[in-house]
């Protein structure tokens, strides 16, 4: 994804709209789009953060530059999530996670 999810591609006209009801609306699309946003941003942190490692930077040296811990340059690069995310997207108790 080279782009923002639409509506956020907007944003910026969304905010000068003179009508309040097209703005209201408008507006309540961006926040229901929030998860897309979301989505393409971790795609493109992950996708600079493998370019780091591509360079020869360690996970390290990439947590170094970006002012996280190792571990999670690393979760970062291998496209895994932490805290509540993970937790709202790990398999349900008793299933087979899909295998």
């Amino acid at each position: 994804m080279t782009t923002p999810p639409s509506p956020f591609e907007n944003l910026k006209r969304l905010a000068e709209s003179s009508d309040p009801t097209s703005r209201a609306k408008d507006a309540g699309a961006a926040l229901q789009a929030i998860p897309d946003l979301q989505k393409w941003l971790r795609e493109i942190r992950q996708g600079a953060v493998r370019e780091m490692r591509d360079e020869g930077m360690s996970h390290a040296q990439v947590a170094a530059e970006l002012g996280i811990s190792r571990a999670r340059a690393q979760q970062i690069a291998e496209g895994r999530t932490t805290g509540r995310r993970a937790a709202a997207e790990a398999p349900e108790e008793g299933s087979n996670g899909g295998t």
